[in-house]
């Protein structure tokens, strides 16, 4: 599988074990298949990409695009890490880069967790 984004499209913010991420669809160059990727704030005001996931469900069939079943698998470690299980970190953070720099896909997911932050601090 070839790492080079061909489309990136920010789809929503959601929690994941208590905090918030971006869910951001990526299809990649050679590859038929759609992957998700959960980007979260990090401390240094950037984005941290969280994980990667394989979407093997049909749209057709899983109109409401369900993420708590198995039509996800979590392929972070098969694209970023060696047989050892070493991370390779330059591969990693250009493909960060690659689906952030897509469009408005950074500024969108900014703005977009801002806003569903803002409620609660305001509570």
């Amino acid at each position: 599988m070839t790492n080079q984004v061909k489309q990136a499209e920010f789809k929503r913010v959601l929690e994941r074990n208590g905090r918030l991420c971006a869910d951001v669809e990526v299809e990649l160059e050679g590859d038929g298949g759609k992957l998700v990727v959960l980007f979260e704030e990090s401390e240094d005001n950037d984005l941290d990409m969280v994980m990667v996931l394989r979407k093997d469900a049909e749209t057709s069939i899983d109109w409401y695009d369900n993420d708590l079943h198995a039509a996800y698998e979590d392929i972070t470690v098969e694209l970023f890490a060696d047989r050892e299980g070493q991370t390779h970190w330059g591969p990693r953070e250009s493909f960060k880069e690659q689906i952030l720099s897509f469009g408005s896909v950074r500024e969108h997911i900014h703005r977009s967790l801002e806003n569903a932050v803002r409620p609660k601090a305001e509570a």
